[in-house]
């Protein structure tokens, strides 16, 4: 039976030294903005990670949905082309604001960029991702208020392949300097924690946080340690944490702990299922994705 106290242990095999250096590089990132989003701070947080790993930086502009006012609503005729008119500068003043705040975010950076931008509710919104090493878009808040299309967050999560950054509302930006690595030995975990090697790599304390181990085969003899020893022959530098939630809600459970080591970033599988052509989250991924004030990496 688990304790519950929390327990730590560092590696008990130094990481052999090597001559040659692995290769865990980022080429390119690709940060989804709209007419909504917070566009200074996730622009910001996209173009931190370009400077530091030394990538290209894609923009992908989803223009937002027309909003009409009531009396809009009502006209007709050469009002109705008036009312199209004052839609299409909106969308546009929108646009150049977006692209003047990336553009002067790459002169700072000296960072290679480019900028696209696709109607909205175009059915090739979440393409560019397919082909990014890591994509950076705004954790929804609610229902409706989603970064682009709504679900376009969720489904990129669930569907891209890619490992995927949600930017919280009203996130600060920093240096991923700390991060947290959720593990539980499963296949979602094992493919986030791949996915987030070179940003691991560059941090300068990482957190294998393991949490209820025994209610997970593959962990080996010591829980965490194997995925420790994994990163610091990367070149991590890497401390294991375990832990039993005592009937916690294991999301928030993360996240305080997130919050506890002061991390930059959180790692985590996202986890989900297929349910009558849906895609329905766990309830651990859900919450995290509801309440999560601090970057979250999810990979499936």
């Amino acid at each position: 039976m688990a304790s519950n106290q929390p327990t730590r242990s560092s590696l008990s095999e130094p990481a052999p030294l090597s001559t040659e250096k692995v290769s865990a590089e980022l080429a390119e990132i690709v940060v989804f903005v709209d007419g909504r989003t917070e566009a200074p701070t996730i622009l910001e947080f996209a173009g931190v990670l370009a400077q530091e790993h030394g990538t290209r930086l894609t923009a992908v502009f989803m223009q937002p949905e027309p909003a009409a006012t009531s009396p809009e609503m009502f006209a007709r005729g050469k009002g109705m082309l008036g009312v199209i008119e004052a839609h299409r500068a909106r969308l546009e003043g929108i646009e150049a604001d977006r692209r003047a705040l990336f553009e002067g975010i790459v002169r700072r950076y000296g960072i290679r960029s480019e900028w696209r931008s696709l109607p909205y509710l175009s059915s090739e919104v979440g393409v560019p991702a397919y082909y990014a090493d890591l994509v950076v878009i705004a954790r929804p808040e609610s229902a409706g208020q989603t970064a682009g299309p709504p679900g376009l967050a969720e489904s990129l999560v669930l569907s891209s392949g890619r490992p995927i950054i949600l930017f919280p509302p009203r996130g600060s930006v920093s240096r991923v300097r700390r991060i947290v690595v959720a593990w539980n030995a499963r296949r979602e975990a094992i493919r986030a924690a791949a996915d987030a090697l070179p940003l691991l790599v560059k941090a300068e304390a990482v957190e294998v946080l393991v949490v209820d181990h025994e209610r997970h085969a593959g962990h080996g003899q010591e829980p965490g340690a194997d995925i420790a020893r994994h990163l610091a022959r990367h070149g991590a530098q890497v401390d294991v944490h375990r832990l039993s939630s005592d009937g916690k809600d294991v999301g928030r459970l993360l996240l305080s702990q997130a919050a506890a080591f002061r991390a930059d970033l959180l790692v985590m599988g996202a986890y989900g299922q297929s349910h009558l052509s849906e895609w329905m989250f766990g309830s651990i991924t859900r919450t995290v994705l509801a309440e999560a004030d601090v970057p979250v990496l999810m990979s499936r």
